[in-house]
């Protein structure tokens, strides 16, 4: 059984990304180089991987659509 079986191939996608002031955070769009897959996870084997990563350096929320987008080599 494989992880993330409906994951979908996108080129430089645009996500969002938190940065934290002195006394409040915000989020810039920034649009990243290369290929990355854009998952959703449906099974709790799926979320516990995800969140057994480090954030922030695989897993993005996209500006635009629903899931993650998580970088190529994951896999």
């Amino acid at each position: 059984m494989s992880l993330f079986k409906d994951k979908e191939l996108v080129q430089n996608p645009k996500v969002l990304i938190r940065e934290n002031d002195e006394n409040d955070f915000s989020f810039s769009v920034k649009q990243l180089e290369g290929a990355f897959y854009r998952v959703v996870p449906r099974t709790g084997r799926e979320v516990f991987f995800l969140q057994s990563l480090k954030k922030n350096v695989f897993v993005y929320a996209p500006a635009e659509g629903d899931g993650l987008i998580i970088t190529l080599n994951l896999f």
